[in-house]
């Protein structure tokens, strides 16, 4: 639903609300397309389906060889239909190798500018120091190293092969790629200028095995992205690691057919994120000491429009980083997040939780928002079909283990900077000294969706919560925050703080309109929509 169909004096009357909240919604950078290569870099394409229906919820098998075997299953995780799903091959073709060690820099980089298709570069133990980025514009190609070391590690060991970008040219990625099925394992990239792994409109994508990483922690200069793939078709990322991102440490961003499974983001701003994308499974992860541990939300501008994400089995915890986002130079949304935000979901559709471990997320472990909230102009998300509406999300047989929501944005909120944030937390400042609710709850509604508010469908969005686990003794685990209601309460030169409070409404598990079952169909990991 969106404003078109409403009375112009609804409309006005929500923007000029919201307009109050509205943060920045842009995408990532600027443009800054690479050139493709033969016929790698056909946009892939967001408007056609290549998968068949399958247990969204099992790991079925494992990725083969991304660069020499293009009939083995891919993991059914995401069960897209058997084998390498795109239209390029290596099956049949001769492979050659290419080895390099440390001190043969300048040769990897005259390598890789003139790249056969089906080339494995195989990188030894080591320590390669590059002022460039290293671009990669072929098919077919295995870029691996010897390892990708532990955490912290800025020099390569007998083990592990790390990439230093440190005296790099500014605002060049680590490596920088557009092919079709292309892998990159067994290395860490060190202290990129921008993107650590940048992939973009490629398709049969394998990252396993990487560490993206800078030296020092909380600093807005560091690059913004880990790990990167964009605009791409078919991406696993498999056992990595990200730390010290100034926006998100794992990002799949404008993508059809994704899995990140196994993996780690630490010290980021946000861990792990997925943006405008369909069909993504995110499974045993983990993300903690971020800013915002789990994201997934679509941007105003884009055709894509993201749908059935399934977030399984991940450990949200502790996300309670300052956010380092720099407001001036990024158009980051998540520069936005009050630190201590465990998971948000923002513009979203067909999303599913369970199996997951929230706690200690001193804002609140879960939030749903609409994306009105960052763009309250509707006539920005005409691109993917006004679809700033969130729905149909379903949180089901997840633990709430407790100590969240104490501390909205670490006690320091900013109203410039995280305006959002900034109004949870006068609002249950109030709570507490008034009505003995001292933390926020679990799980927190923005009550846009729809608009204007239809009180006869107090869930019309269908959020629904059940079979959870949550510390004893609690009552209420999800607040309807009525965003709108709560900011027309405190704007103005005489906000009324008490009016704003007794604009939300709380819920335990269980009560109705939140006690639904889910959606139907089920989430469809790798199948579209009927």
């Amino acid at each position: 639903m969106h404003c078109l169909p409403l009375s112009r004096a609804s409309c006005v009357a929500l923007l000029a609300v919201l307009g109050l909240l509205a943060l920045p919604a842009c995408t990532d950078d600027d443009d800054n397309t690479p050139t493709p290569p033969g016929d790698a870099g056909t946009r892939a394409d967001a408007g056609t389906d290549a998968g068949t229906q399958g247990d969204a919820g099992t790991d079925a098998g494992t990725q083969g060889d991304a660069g020499t075997d293009a009939g083995t299953t891919v993991d059914a995780g995401v069960p897209w239909d058997g084998g390498v799903a795109g239209d390029f091959s290596c099956q049949g073709k001769t492979r050659e190798t290419l080895t390099f060690a440390p001190g043969q820099e300048q040769d990897i980089q005259d390598a890789v500018n003139g790249l056969a298709e089906c080339t494995t570069v195989q990188l030894a133990a080591g320590t390669y120091t590059f002022d460039n980025a290293i671009t990669i514009r072929q098919n077919g190609i295995i870029f691996a190293g010897a390892g990708k070391g532990a955490k912290g590690e800025g020099t390569g060991t007998g083990s592990s092969t790390v990439l230093v970008f440190t005296g790099a040219a500014a605002n060049t990625n680590g490596l920088d790629v557009v092919g079709k099925l292309f892998e990159v394992r067994d290395l860490a990239i060190w202290n990129a200028k921008k993107d650590a792994l940048r992939i973009e409109s490629s398709t049969d994508v394998v990252i396993r095995r990487v560490r993206t990483e800078w030296a020092e922690q909380n600093k807005e200069s560091n690059g913004k992205y880990g790990i990167y793939p964009v605009k791409s078709k078919y991406v696993t990322i498999d056992d990595c690691e990200a730390y010290n991102a100034a926006d998100a440490g794992i990002y799949v961003g404008q993508t059809q057919y994704a899995i990140v499974r196994n993996s780690k983001a630490l010290q980021n701003v946000a861990g792990i994120e997925i943006e405008n994308t369909t069909f993504a499974y995110v499974y045993g992860n983990t993300a903690q000491d971020n800013t915002t541990g789990l994201v997934v939300f679509d941007l105003p501008g884009n055709t894509l429009k993201g749908t059935d994400i399934r977030f399984k089995n991940n450990i949200v915890t502790g996300n309670n980083r300052p956010n380092f986002a720099s407001v001036s130079a990024s158009s980051s949304t998540v520069s936005q997040v009050p630190a201590g935000t465990g998971t948000f979901i923002l513009a979203s559709r067909r999303v599913e939780f369970t199996g997951n471990v929230w706690a200690n997320n001193n804002t609140v472990d879960l939030t749903i928002l609409s994306g009105l909230s960052i763009e309250p102009n509707t006539d920005q998300w005409a691109a993917g079909g006004f679809n700033f509406g969130t729905s149909d999300v379903y949180i089901h047989d997840n633990q709430f283990q407790g100590d969240s929501g104490d501390s909205v944005d670490n006690g320091a909120p900013d109203q410039a900077k995280r305006p959002l944030g900034a109004l949870v937390y006068t609002v249950y400042q109030y709570g507490a000294a008034e009505k003995g609710v001292t933390h926020v709850e679990h799980i927190l509604w923005d009550g846009i969706d729809p608009a204007p508010r239809d009180e006869t469908k107090p869930n019309a969005i269908n959020i629904c919560v059940a079979g959870n686990e949550f510390p004893a003794g609690t009552t209420n685990v999800l607040v309807d925050f009525d965003l709108q209601a709560v900011a027309a309460n405190l704007k103005g030169a005489s906000p009324n703080v008490a009016a704003a409070w007794a604009e939300t409404k709380r819920y335990a598990q269980g009560a109705a309109p939140y006690n639904c079952s889910g959606f139907s169909p089920p989430v469809a990991v790798g199948n579209p929509l009927p």
